[in-house]
């Protein structure tokens, strides 16, 4: 089209202003379609199915590697070049006149956004297009890409915060979640009142398994997926995106059912000799069964950047698993008091009804969200991009990957140690189930009632507690990490040690005052949320060993994401691959000389070479020194340890002035004055010393 019809046909369409007053949007929008350039419309869809060809035939990617921008574009023909400016102007005028005329009409309906959304992008460079006007975008020269010069630090900034943000949407599901997975052993542990370590320890044996196979069954599918999703949402492919979703539901869906079916059949090897062991597995199986896909599913949410439909999900199912948990107890113990084991085996089964409650937000979240993950194909004319259908795509195409699923392969057989090591936690607490028991029997004879009670001690109640603090400081401190990723791609290596340093100082700053907090308090604290019995005071001196041993087993999970984020998988692997081994191998002569305490020991051995091996690497690779950190983790360590004397304080204050700690209530208070009144010394501190800020920042390194 020359510049004369262009102008002839904006002249027609100007003449006709009074007339076209009354269409909708849509109808405008169709006429000015009609009007702006068919030509280069149809040229573009030619090009479009061009590449589409060349794709197949695999010369797409020798296109991409081609740095010639002369040579990319000239598949698109040299006319286009010639109409581009003359065809931006006449963008900004139709813009103009019909942001004049139907200004009011704006956002009434779904096809006024679309209509408003495309026409908007006619007073833009044609790279802000989707789809065939994406295809134009890759063909225009280097003239046009000049245009956004001052682009990729304001992208790369708001893409750093994105990951910021999502990541603290995630770490604070896991946190709350924790906190309530927490909340709810008090209640429930009253209800079995003399039977209460015995149910306890029955049900960790069931959860320790439950989590192993979960880590196994999901197999780092969904972050593979969303990492997948991200770089396909880059490339506006919404085919491969919507490919990708449904199939990795069908990956889900087939990896609940092998695995369900395996706990459900192999429960009785697994119970390690204990009948007790095997319903509760059997209740697990459902969580099993539905586990998988729900995590495919969050993933896509993830990879969308809609981080918060996850962090609720996960919040809810805490909440509908508790709900159920307690009722159900309280039903079965009613019925009969010394059913513990039935008891137990309904708050197992809880871990389903969770699932569902989480299923219920992330069904909310899909029907949020369905114009983001599900594009619907946009009416005839429309400039926005017509989503293609494939055929001949069904199930069975998972044994034959298309290009996402081969991208999702590929991460995956990078990622596939970090499934090891998101179940590093629940491997060394197997090793503990799976050795304890009978080592004992072996060296002193104990009966099975009284070693679930040594084992609820040393292993079930700690953890729970523990695992609060692990996931605190390590959900906190793993916000900074997604910056490590791109500062590493992006081979800023100075900003990367400087990133480094911070994320370090941030674990030492959230996590020293939490694991010495806990050791100050672990009298008063255990009693809260434990029996108040002869078992009490071996159970108090066991939590405080496991705070100290909160330390190390924070700081290995963090490193092995920090290493993660570098890509340096093989280091992490060896790494836990000794640690596990000295477990092994000292577990044995620990176990013997101090029973459930020598099993601590033996955990802190191995994570503790595990940790130096990681330490080590870091400082030696990207040149890490501690001088550079001393006056932070001095002050840390300073403020942390006056923290916890005064929470010490305050506890023994309590007990001996307010109410004694021989019952829940003087328990719970002194601990609550303890923490309180600890907070808020360790804040004042903080600020004094000019530490509050870097926890308020996240460890992010401007």
């Amino acid at each position: 089209m020359t510049q004369k019809d262009h102008k002839d046909v904006f002249k027609q369409m100007n003449n006709n202003t009074q007339d076209d007053q009354s269409l909708t949007a849509e109808e405008l929008l169709a006429k000015l379609e009609e009007n702006l350039g068919p030509r280069r419309q149809e040229r573009a869809k030619k090009a479009l199915s061009k590449r589409k060809s060349e794709e197949q035939k695999g010369f797409f990617k020798g296109f991409l590697s081609n740095k010639n921008p002369k040579k990319k574009s000239s598949f698109l023909g040299d006319s286009f070049q010639d109409d581009k400016a003359l065809l931006e102007k006449e963008g900004d005028r139709a813009k103009g006149w019909f942001e004049k005329n139907h200004h009011e009409m704006a956002a009434e309906s779904e096809t006024d956004d679309l209509a408003d959304q495309s026409l908007k992008s006619f007073g833009q460079t044609s790279s802000d297009s989707a789809a065939i006007q994406q295809t134009v975008a890759e063909g225009l020269n280097t003239e046009s890409e000049s245009e956004s010069v001052g682009q990729p630090a304001t992208k790369a900034k708001n893409d750093n915060q994105a990951l910021v943000r999502g990541s603290f949407w995630l770490s604070l599901g896991n946190i709350v979640s924790r906190l309530l997975g927490a909340a709810f052993i008090l209640p429930w542990l009253a209800m079995f009142g003399a039977a209460a370590n015995q149910a306890n320890a029955l049900f960790s044996q069931g959860y320790n398994i439950y989590g192993i196979l979960l880590s196994v069954a999901t197999f780092g599918f969904p972050s593979a997926i969303s990492k997948v999703m991200a770089q396909l949402i880059a490339k506006e492919d919404d085919d491969g995106l919507w490919s990708l979703t449904k199939q990795s539901l069908q990956i889900g869906t087939l990896l609940g059912i092998c695995f369900a079916v395996l706990l459900y059949v192999a429960a009785p090897v697994l119970s390690n000799g204990n009948p007790n062991v095997v319903p509760v597995l059997h209740s697990l199986a459902p969580a099993v069964l539905v586990f998988p896909a729900m995590s495919m599913v969050r993933g896509v949410f993830q990879g969308h950047q809609v981080m918060h439909i996850s962090a609720l999900s996960e919040i809810v199912e805490q909440v509908g698993r508790i709900i159920y948990l307690l009722v159900a107890t309280w039903v079965v113990l009613s019925h009969d008091g010394s059913n513990w084991t039935g008891a137990v085996v309904q708050a197992t089964f809880a871990a389903f009804v969770g699932a569902l409650f989480a299923i219920a937000v992330l069904a909310y979240g899909w029907v949020r969200y369905k114009k983001l993950i599900h594009p619907r194909k946009p009416l005839t004319g429309s400039l926005v991009y017509h989503r293609e259908k494939k055929s001949g795509r069904g199930f069975f195409s998972l044994f034959t990957p298309d290009k996402a699923q081969s991208m999702v392969l590929s991460i995956l057989k990078e990622s596939w140690p970090f499934v090891i090591i998101g179940a590093s936690t629940n491997l060394f607490l197997a090793v503990d189930q799976y050795s304890f028991f009978p080592l004992m029997k072996a060296f002193f004879h104990s009966s099975g009632d009284n070693l679930q009670v040594q084992f609820a001690l040393f292993s079930a109640n700690p953890n729970k507690l523990v695992m609060i603090v692990i996931s605190f400081a390590t959900s906190i401190a793993a916000t900074a990490l997604p910056i490590l990723a791109a500062k590493k791609a992006a081979g800023d290596l100075a900003g990367l040690k400087q990133q480094l340093m911070a994320t370090l100082q941030l674990t030492a700053l959230v996590l020293l005052p939490s694991a010495l907090g806990m050791y100050a308090i672990a009298d008063v604290l255990y009693k809260f949320f434990y029996p108040i019995d002869d078992t009490a005071e071996a159970g108090i001196y066991l939590l405080q060993f496991s705070a100290l041993l909160t330390i190390v087993m924070a700081l290995f999970m963090l490193l092995a994401f920090v290493l993660q984020a570098l890509s340096q998988g093989k280091v992490v692997m060896r790494a836990f691959g000794y640690g596990l081994l000295i477990k092994l191998v000292t577990q044995i002569p620990l176990i013997y000389l101090f029973q459930g305490m020598g099993a601590l020991i033996a955990t802190g051995l191995g994570l503790g070479w595990s940790l130096y091996q990681m330490l080590f690497y870091l400082f030696k690779a990207y040149d890490l020194s501690f001088a550079k950190m001393n006056k932070t983790l001095l002050l840390a360590y300073l403020s942390s340890g006056v923290m916890a004397l005064i929470a010490y304080l305050t506890g023994k204050f309590s007990v001996h002035f307010l109410l004694g700690d021989s019952s829940k209530l003087g328990a719970g208070l002194a601990t609550f004055l303890s923490v309180g009144v600890g907070a808020v010394v360790l804040l004042f501190l903080y600020k004094r010393f000019g530490l509050l800020r870097q926890v308020l920042n996240r460890g992010k390194v401007n």
